[in-house]
């Protein structure tokens, strides 16, 4: 890669982000020439420990240092205000997930990408952990044969104190959902980045425990084009489960685990063996494979050095937001299928969801 390093600013400076994104701002292709924030004194304080100036306005910050990256850690509502301004101002433009709170927004801001030419990613880290990797490898290799079932099963227990850290948290008008939209949102991007959007799909949202407007607990159903059908259960009010994505192919299956995957692959072929056996209770064994993991850690430091090595080199840019669309998308789906009652088809009906999104933020939701 190229040793030049590349000016970057910050837009919002909240704890808890900024500490998940401190490391990757210390590498040596970072040169960190400003930050901002609404709330004034913390923000002057956060900028003082990078060692960047402090800015009030985040559009005087970009005219004045001329960044070559806008780095967008704000609440989910103004992701696409300012990470449009950033690109029309000729910066590329890291955003936070998810890359908005409506794909009608994320339109505009995949539009705005093309229209000028610039990189436009979003921080989905969770593509480079090692064991996603090796499962996106694996299935692109066909080794999994015809995908036939998807499971996955995902839990981040919250307390209330959680949701008291910020007044935006869980409301529709300051984060624009709940669980979908902020934990579970890396998990939707796995999905998609995996085994690509699907076609159709219902769900269930429910507040079943916390003090909030958004939904805590998800059940979804899934339906892919290729007859793949799957399923998702989210919540932040139950007991804390193990993480659990599982990928059943006609030739194979993976369990992804945190950390971990295993991989079986079949003698035969499924459907083959289920019109020769002459077994009428036949078993189909698996055979355990070694997957070989890599050096990649899942970690925000990923997403910036590929983003770097883009702009830089001209390398792919992996977590482009054309291709963060999708997880928005399923997400908006979900919350859309609830609360009309039926299977929703996508692409999603753009308008729907804005009418929809308008009337809970009114306060109209049931």
């Amino acid at each position: 890669m190229s040793e030049r390093k590349l000016k970057h600013v910050i837009v919002g400076v909240g704890a808890t982000v900024l500490n998940m994104h401190r490391p990757a701002l210390a590498l040596d292709t970072v040169d960190l020439v400003g930050a901002m924030d609404i709330r004034h004194d913390a923000g002057r304080e956060r900028a003082d420990s990078l060692g960047c100036p402090y800015f009030t306005d985040y559009k005087e910050m970009i005219a004045e240092t001329k960044p070559d990256v806008v780095v967008v850690m704000t609440p989910h509502t103004s992701h696409a205000e300012i990470a449009i301004h950033g690109l029309e101002a000729g910066c590329h433009v890291l955003v936070e997930k998810p890359i908005a709170v409506q794909v009608k927004e994320a339109d505009a801001m995949v539009a705005a990408m093309r229209r000028t030419g610039r990189c436009l990613a979003v921080n989905f880290q969770q593509r480079f952990r090692p064991e996603i990797v090796a499962a996106h490898q694996l299935i692109q290799s066909g080794a999994l044969g015809k995908i036939q079932h998807i499971d996955m099963v995902l839990s981040w227990l919250r307390t209330a104190a959680y949701f008291r850290m910020g007044g935006w948290r869980a409301s529709w008008a300051g984060e624009g959902g709940g669980v979908l939209i902020n934990q579970s949102i890396h998990d939707l991007d796995i999905l998609c980045h995996l085994l690509g959007a699907p076609a159709a799909l219902t769900g269930w949202t429910r507040t079943i425990q916390q003090a909030i407007e958004t939904e805590d607990t998800v059940q979804a159903i899934f339906r892919w084009a290729n007859g793949a059908m799957g399923s998702l259960f989210v919540s932040t009010a139950v007991g804390s489960r193990p993480y659990r994505l599982e990928i059943v192919g006609s030739q194979g299956m993976l369990q992804i685990g945190q950390g971990t995957i295993q991989y079986e692959a079949y003698e035969q072929d499924v459907r083959e063996f289920i019109d020769t056996s002459p077994e009428p209770f036949g078993v189909l064994p698996g055979v355990p494979q070694e997957i070989a993991l890599g050096d990649s850690t899942g970690a925000h430091v990923d997403v910036y050095k590929n983003l770097h090595a883009a702009i830089l080199d001209g390398a792919p840019l992996l977590v482009a937001a054309d291709t963060a669309v999708a997880a928005l998308e399923l997400a908006n789906g979900i919350t859309l299928a609830s609360a009309q009652g039926g299977e929703v088809s996508l692409p999603l009906d753009r308008d729907a969801y804005a009418a929809l999104l308008a009337r809970y933020i009114a306060g109209g939701k049931s």
